[in-house]
């Protein structure tokens, strides 16, 4: 985890993102294989749409995106944080659903799925890891060790800076998120 820290941010965005596919492919598997018979339905449930969509999509987004600045900016433990944990929660808890079809409006099948990922899940999840990587080197107190006996470092949030390449990957990732949340909330991609 700690050589992560020392990538600059465009080679960390594409660890973070390979971890996190990864992860949420393993589970999407273990869903699958677990629970086939959430793909059976054979029903295609016309999906919600519209502004109320958008904004409830990028509400939870956002909030999802704050936990995991505020995870990565107030405290590192070695080279584990807080925001570091969201995220591998989030693949986690995406492959789990994504795998057992647990969506508030299932898919018929697996394919469906999967096309509607590359619409606008894949979008999504690569701006929690493109935002997770630039605020991961960012934190305000380090610790060696969990718990901390002592921090290492600490700074204040004046402190914090940003290079160029940090805030062109976070505006992609930003705009990633709004691309994700304006495509599924009018169907545009479809």
């Amino acid at each position: 985890m700690k050589r992560l820290l020392t990538m600059n941010v465009v080679a960390r965005s594409l660890a973070l993102w390979a971890a996190f596919m990864l992860v949420m492919g393993l589970v999407f598997a273990l869903g699958w294989a677990t629970h086939r018979d959430a793909w059976n339905t054979g029903v295609d449930v016309p999906r919600e749409t519209g502004w109320p969509v958008l904004w409830f999509i990028l509400g939870h987004n956002l909030l999802l995106i704050a936990l995991i600045v505020a995870g990565n900016l107030f405290v590192r433990f070695g080279g584990v944080t807080p925001g570091l944990l969201v995220l591998a929660w989030q693949a986690v808890a995406i492959g789990w659903t994504a795998g057992t079809n647990g969506f508030m409006e299932p898919f018929p099948t697996v394919r469906a799925a999967n096309e509607a990922f590359l619409r606008i899940g894949l979008w999504e999840t690569t701006a929690y890891a493109l935002i997770c990587a630039v605020t991961l080197t960012q934190s305000l107190y380090v610790a060696d060790t969990f718990p901390a006996k002592a921090w290492a470092e600490t700074r204040r949030i004046r402190d914090l800076r940003f290079s160029s390449a940090d805030i062109l990957v976070a505006g992609t990732g930003l705009l990633s998120l709004l691309f994700a949340a304006v495509s599924e909330a009018f169907l545009f991609l479809d």
